[in-house]
């Protein structure tokens, strides 16, 4: 396996080292280009006390193409699709490599505050969204609770 690049290197110490509030990525200890990602729903969001399971990846080109990002827990979002794949420019056409693992999974995580159904991605879910968004949060916290929330049960 190739050595990896400094600027990986760097960006995954400083994940470590400063972490962000709500996220953790820790990366694989068989491929160093593949994180496990752990993003806490916005307090203010129908997402809140929700921990969303992600996975990251950095391919070969990074950071010249944008990592691969996609939840692997289940979620009522009209911006991520039943694969668990994202809409958000800066994975896609507005991606840059001044961007970072930090800044990507920052955007995620503001994402799951302010969904955006007139970009949607899973278009059922935001056709509810539009039609009775009352209706679609429920269905969001329903599933938050569901499949997001952490079991606290000790046995």
């Amino acid at each position: 396996m190739a050595a990896l690049p400094k600027r990986i290197i760097k960006e995954t110490q400083r994940l470590v080292s400063d972490p962000v509030p709500g996220i953790t990525a820790t990366p694989s200890e068989e491929n160093l280009r593949y994180f496990q990602v752990t993003i806490d729903g916005p307090s203010s969001s129908p997402y809140a006390k929700g921990r969303f399971d992600l996975e990251l990846f950095l391919p070969d080109d990074y950071p010249m193409c944008a990592p691969k990002v996609r939840f692997l827990t289940k979620i009522y979002h009209p911006n991520i699709d039943k694969l668990g794949r994202i809409c958000l420019d800066v994975l896609k056409d507005n991606w840059s490599p001044a961007l970072q693992i930090r800044t990507i999974l920052l955007s995620i995580q503001a994402l799951l505050g302010a969904p955006n159904p007139d970009d949607p991605l899973a278009n059922d879910v935001a056709v509810d969204w539009k039609s009775d968004e009352a209706k679609a949060i429920a269905t969001a916290k329903e599933w938050t609770e569901k499949y997001a929330v952490p079991s606290t049960d000790s046995s």
